[in-house]
């Protein structure tokens, strides 16, 4: 199947060939993938401080009380390494690659759904990088049902903040910028209160154990939601230009046996 030339408005269209039909579904999966990632990452730091700890607590048993000061800080980097650095680093890169993944994802959704419409609407909702312009098409170029109330839309709001955490980790690394207090920080405290394994302190975004696992489950919610409404879009444009038959081997019959 020719993508350019058949997956258009108003073909009848092999949805099951397109990259609309299994786009949630694969976005899921490598959702999965991160979340095994952060899993494994989480645990080798772990595992890797309580190696340290155990080789510490070693040599203090190994040697007298006037020595244990000098012991301790002689392993000060090591320390730092793996309580102060690596978690919040770690945490902070996966927060801004899954926000990141989820807006290409969701504006590749768009721009699938935009080729079946009667008219080109990408200049309306997609050529600005803005999660809420690609809800209002959503919303009513493609009918999806995203309305205030329903766990789409409130998964949605929840990524508008993502989005504004993102961009204050990106920008000034974890700290609300003093211009942009008044405008932000009541919003991401909100949110924080609302979420595990998130704090803001001081205006200091601080990233927690179990956050961005909590996170990576609710795109997965989200995505699972949306193919929901993909193929609800589906099954309304079929009805409306007739849905594709696979072409069958010659003299083979569609009456079932």
């Amino acid at each position: 199947m020719e993508l350019d030339t058949e997956f258009r408005y108003p073909n009848v269209i092999d949805f099951f060939g397109t990259t609309l039909f299994h786009l949630c579904h694969f976005t899921t999966i490598d959702l999965h993938n991160y979340a095994a990632y952060n899993n494994y990452s989480e645990d080798n730091i772990k595992k890797s401080n309580d190696m340290l700890c155990n080789e510490i607590n070693e040599h203090l048993k190994n040697n007298g009380g006037e020595y244990h000061e000098d012991i301790i800080d002689s392993y000060s980097q090591e320390i730092r390494e793996f309580g102060e650095f690596y978690p919040p680093m770690h945490r902070k890169a996966m927060v801004i690659t899954l926000y990141n993944f989820f807006e290409h994802q969701v504006k590749t959704l768009c721009a699938e759904i935009n080729k079946l419409l009667p008219q080109d609407m990408s200049d309306k909702y997609l050529k600005e990088v803005c999660i809420k312009r690609y809800r209002q098409f959503l919303r009513r170029e493609a009918s999806f049902d995203i309305n205030q109330g329903n766990l789409l839309w409130k998964r949605w709001e929840d990524m508008l903040k993502v989005e504004q955490i993102r961009h204050v980790l990106v920008h000034s690394e974890g700290e609300i910028e003093k211009h942009r207090v008044e405008r932000l920080a009541d919003d991401i405290e909100n949110y924080c209160k609302q979420k595990n394994g998130i704090r803001l302190i001081r205006h200091r975004i601080i990233i927690d154990e179990g956050y961005v696992a909590g996170l990576i489950a609710e795109f997965i919610s989200l995505f699972d939601l949306l193919d929901r409404q993909v193929n609800a879009f589906i099954r309304r444009y079929e009805s409306e230009h007739g849905s594709y038959e696979v072409p069958l081997p010659l003299g083979a019959s569609r009456t079932p046996l």
